[in-house]
């Protein structure tokens, strides 16, 4: 009796093995790959799950089958570095063929035109990362001396031009694609480890219509939850600092400042008020930047364990640029960036007319001293807090 118990539990699990359906199959020949262990990762919101895994024969062929209902993100991955990301969505059969050497850029794929838009996507993204590289490089190995100033100026240029044509690239591509769900994929690339290439505060727009396509064509997607989740916060975020800037200017305080700092996070220059602040504008890629900086360390060094802050906005051009000096100078007080650069409406607000300028500021939240620098700079900050 026991036995065909058992015999009949094992025609069932093998009746339903023979009828599970897959709806989507992955499969691919990679040169160079032979016997070699492949994953096959799924994309969530959340993170990355691995789902399955196979070898591949000593053709480097491998296959995977899943059932797929929405538009999913996927990747096969050969250890850790030698990866491709796809988009699979119901109903398709995908066949890739590459080489193991260089996989991420060395393939090509057929049967899903919206892992085609991805590869175009991390093509691009590659080509500009490795131009900025260059440019770093170069920028580095400049000497520090004066006479090097035009060469360092054109380095920026080049720099600020590569990254622009990214940014349109990236624009573009969501307004040319916004009905693939690629239009997500390129929305949330990064130019490096800390900052997308498309954020909030400057590219809405493309979060407008990305968001819009998605809920209308795929709206149970994780992916347009996710979305919807953060746009949703962003839009909180803005009324919050309309709302706070109202409360500020009716006490007649001085402008709000609100600037993202070389971590992305937006620092108030008013959430200051009732310290003896120094609020300065410079351009750190300025050829002067690298004495006044100095200077202006050997302030904070004497006046910081006294209460004294120091709310830097930098108006350079180049975002990366700036980055890379905020940590080569080793920056410890609040240093933010205007995106707008030299057209800053914090500029604008303090009347700003030279770089460098600054305005001491006491606990009262008023105008104590303007443009003062060295030795004149601590006398005053010696004297307001002796009041």
């Amino acid at each position: 009796m026991m036995i065909k118990n058992i015999f009949f539990t094992g025609f069932i699990l093998l009746t339903l093995a023979a009828c599970q359906k897959y709806n989507v199959k992955i499969e691919g020949n990679i040169e160079g790959a032979d016997k070699q262990q492949i994953y096959l990762d799924q994309l969530n919101v959340g993170g990355i799950e691995t789902i399955d895994s196979a070898k591949t024969n000593r053709a480097g062929q491998f296959s995977f089958k899943m059932n797929v209902s929405l538009p999913t993100f996927y990747m096969i991955r050969i250890g850790k570095q030698q990866a491709i990301t796809l988009l699979a969505e119901p109903d398709q059969k995908i066949k890739i063929n590459g080489a193991l050497d260089q996989l991420k850029s060395n393939y090509w794929v057929e049967g899903s035109e919206g892992s085609l838009w991805i590869k175009l996507l991390n093509f691009q993204l590659n080509r500009t990362q490795s131009a900025l590289d260059s440019l770093r490089n170069v920028y580095n190995a400049l000497p520090e001396n004066k006479e090097y100033d035009i060469q360092r100026t054109t380095v920026a240029a080049e720099w600020d031009s590569v990254l622009i044509n990214q940014v349109r690239f990236s624009r573009n591509f969501i307004v040319q694609h916004a009905i693939s769900p690629a239009s997500y994929y390129a929305l949330y690339q990064k130019i490096n480890n800390d900052n997308f290439i498309l954020t909030p505060e400057t590219d809405l727009q493309s979060y407008k219509i990305v968001l819009s396509s998605l809920l209308a064509m795929y709206p149970e997607s994780q992916y347009t939850k996710a979305l919807n989740a953060h746009y949703e916060k962003i839009q909180k975020d803005l009324q919050a600092q309309k709302m706070r800037a109202l409360i500020l200017h009716s006490e007649n305080s001085l402008p709000e400042i609100n600037l993202p700092d070389i971590n992305g996070n937006l620092v108030s220059f008013n959430a200051l008020k009732g310290k003896y602040i120094i609020l300065d504008f410079t351009v750190l890629a300025s050829p002067e930047s690298v004495e006044y900086i100095k200077a202006l360390q050997a302030v904070y060094n004497k006046f910081h364990h006294k209460g004294v802050e120091i709310y830097q906005v930098c108006l350079d051009q180049n975002k990366l640029l700036w980055e890379e000096l905020v940590r080569k100078y080793d920056i410890k007080w609040k240093c933010v960036r205007d995106p707008e650069a030299l057209k800053s409406k914090a500029a604008r607000d303090f009347n700003i007319q030279e770089i460098p300028s600054n305005y001491i500021i006491n606990k009262d939240f008023d105008i104590a001293g303007k443009n003062l620098y060295g030795k004149r700079m601590e006398d005053r900050l010696q004297d307001i807090i002796n009041k």
